[in-house]
């Protein structure tokens, strides 16, 4: 997005962690946010940047959820994934509700070289495509994506103040949910001469500039990438009962909720519990 951008320059985050009402036994608590902060919740890696302009209230919630709500002229980005980041399948669904510039996207960084990407799965008002250079297009997970490039200059990055160039796959059959191959979308990329670097983080955020609306997001497990760090839960995972096969999900993980599409079960040592109609976790 033009104008939005990563860095998490705030020095210190007011965090406010409660017991939501009628939260199920063994769950972690919910944490509030309302400045800039990063680090793992449930198992998962999460970032929240916020310029400090407007008003965002963003929740970790149980497992790979969270929530946000937002209004005014402000700019600020979060949600919950990986880090670091890598060619992983992932799975997601999401309650999505904009009015006026916002993204729902995977969203990373690579450094050397430094970049920013985003896969847009749905956005607002503003086409992120809009005024970019379109490299080509690839077909994956449903629809086609078309592949830009972006220039940033003398703009703030996961290094501080840089210019470094953004990646973007937006897909053309706009979604709140299902599953996102990362690697066919790096492929796609390499094919078009857009070279990554080293991941950093990736998570599936929601993104919102000069504009309002809310969200609540389940990012799910992952497949394949190799080294896929804290909220890898072998495969995406859904409600049911307890079983010990390797596609299930791990203690903690998601194992349901309306939408989802991974297992239905939970690996030995816990069960499916559902809190509401959007999140089962294996406790």
């Amino acid at each position: 997005m033009v104008a939005i951008s990563s860095l998490f320059l705030a020095a210190a985050a007011a965090v406010v962690a409660v017991a939501a009402p009628g939260e199920l036994p063994g769950m972690h608590k919910r944490q509030t946010l309302t400045s800039s902060q990063t680090g793992t919740h449930n198992g998962y890696y999460f970032s929240f940047w916020t310029d400090g302009a407007g008003n965002v209230r963003y929740t970790n919630e149980a497992g790979g959820q969270y929530s946000a709500s937002w209004s005014g002229n402000g700019n600020w980005v979060g949600g919950k994934g990986w880090n670091p980041g890598s060619a992983r399948t992932i799975n997601y669904t999401a309650q999505y509700n904009p009015n006026g510039n916002s993204y729902l996207a995977v969203y990373g960084w690579t450094r050397n070289p430094l970049i920013e990407y985003y896969v847009v799965e749905n956005f607002g008002t503003y086409d992120p495509s809009t005024g970019a250079q379109r490299l080509g297009s690839v077909t994956t997970d449903g629809s086609t994506y078309n592949v830009y490039k972006t220039r940033r200059t003398n703009q703030p990055s996961i290094e501080g103040t840089s210019s470094f160039d953004q990646f973007w796959s937006v897909r053309v059959n706009k979604r709140s949910g299902g599953s996102v191959n990362m690697q066919a979308h790096f492929d796609a990329w390499a094919q078009s001469g857009l070279r990554l670097g080293t991941h950093d983080y990736q998570i599936v955020a929601t993104e919102g500039y000069f504009s309002s609306g809310s969200s609540t997001v389940n990012v799910g497990g992952s497949t394949g990438g190799g080294n896929t760090g804290g909220g890898d839960n072998g495969g995406g995972n859904t409600g049911g009962g307890n079983t010990g096969g390797g596609n299930c999900s791990a203690k903690w993980g998601q194992c349901g909720g309306q939408g989802w599409q991974g297992p239905s079960c939970c690996q030995s040592g816990s069960t499916c519990q559902a809190s509401n109609q959007w999140y089962s976790q294996c406790l």
